[in-house]
């Protein structure tokens, strides 16, 4: 049974990691799967895939298949992606319907969730279609991002992200010039927390991260942390070597943005914006197992950024994620020792994963 009790909040309070097995048991993965991913907002994928009446995406949200649509009034709904007949998903992958059909029987559910056609029950003296539709699920978008929330009265999406939007506005992100150019995915041997944790700080920056390093300031002194209820963020600006004319960078620094900025909303989405010219940055990091993450990224730029300097960037991201890779994997392994029960934070470096740690711990207590 999952220990959380008010000693781990203490430590945690301290300065203290969460405890080591909490990353390597299935039945804690099972646990936080209803606890945090079934009770908070999780990006599903973005608002130009579901531009049409019609077009509609799928995903998965703890144990819970979903899925989005464009309805024609012009909203979003959301429905549990469950058939209520023999309970097989409705629909797969993204695509386009004006019905949701299930694939395996049929039966049909229009874009509000009610069910229209179901063969052969007009030979069923007692059935109702009425009592047969989709179950609802919350949706809501930070353009260019769709979030669903498949608990019970959620807090509004707004609230959820409080001051993180503005805050990011008012340090570059102009979503208006923005077009989707790409989309990747790539899985990682640790536990979905190992890789937030690494998000969370760039302590680790100057060792570890090379052409990074070349680009942003990583000293202490440059590098803002700040933290709301259920978001947090770090704030950097450009290396003033890397300035010069005679600088070797990994991309042209030439664009409107003078500043890099990584913000992180609860329990696992990330947003990054590098300087430069504009563009933007969707890491969503989803547990594939107690040892396993897929690491789900779209990348959005300026509609006047060219394609090879676009690649540029996505090529320097890609850069700084495998080197995180090492790291998370190797953590990883150092965790499944089971000699350490647990580690001892640098507040001052790393209080952005201690916010993580008390939000673990407070939804997993309920």
């Amino acid at each position: 049974m999952l220990d959380i009790s008010g000693q781990i909040a203490e430590r945690i309070d301290a300065g203290r990691t969460l405890p080591a097995g909490w990353y390597v048991g299935r039945d804690v993965l099972e646990e936080e799967r209803r606890l945090i991913f079934e009770r908070s907002w999780q990006y599903v994928g973005r608002t130009d895939q579901l531009q049409a009446p019609g077009d509609y995406l799928t995903a998965t949200i703890g144990n819970i298949p979903v899925v989005v649509a464009r309805h024609p009034d012009g909203g979003l709904r959301g429905f549990v992606n469950v058939c209520r007949h023999r309970c097989a998903e409705v629909v797969l992958g993204p695509g386009h319907r004006k019905v949701l059909q299930c694939h395996y029987h049929a039966w049909s559910y229009d874009l509000d969730g009610a069910l229209v056609s179901a063969p052969r029950s007009d030979r069923e003296a007692d059935f109702d279609p009425a009592a047969f539709g989709l179950l609802p699920v919350a949706v809501d978008s930070w353009p260019p991002f769709v979030f669903v929330h498949v608990g019970s009265d959620p807090v509004p999406l707004p609230d959820y992200l409080g001051e993180l939007p503005g805050r990011m506005r008012s340090d570059g992100v102009d979503v208006d010039n923005l077009e989707f150019r790409q989309h990747g995915e790539w899985e990682v041997a640790a536990n979905w927390k190992v890789v937030v944790e690494n998000f969370d700080e760039c302590y680790h920056c100057p060792v570890a991260h090379p052409s990074f390093s070349r680009v942003m300031e990583v000293d202490p002194v440059g590098y803002r942390l700040e933290e709301g209820d259920w978001w947090s963020r770090a704030v950097t600006g450009i290396r003033r070597s890397a300035r010069g004319a005679d600088a070797e960078l990994p991309y042209p620094l030439s664009g409107r943005l003078v500043r890099g900025q990584f913000g992180f909303v609860w329990p696992n989405f990330t947003v990054v914006q590098n300087p430069g010219p504009d563009n933007l940055m969707a890491f969503w990091f989803v547990p594939d197992g107690p040892e396993r993450t897929r690491v789900v990224m779209d990348y959005w730029f300026g509609r006047d950024v060219p394609d090879e300097t676009a690649q540029q960037l996505v090529d320097f991201n890609v850069v700084v994620g495998r080197e995180d890779q090492v790291l998370v994997e190797s953590v990883q392994r150092g965790l499944r020792s089971g000699r350490v029960s647990e580690g001892r934070l640098l507040l001052d470096s790393e209080h952005l994963i201690q916010h993580f740690h008390r939000l673990v711990h407070r939804c997993l207590a309920g």
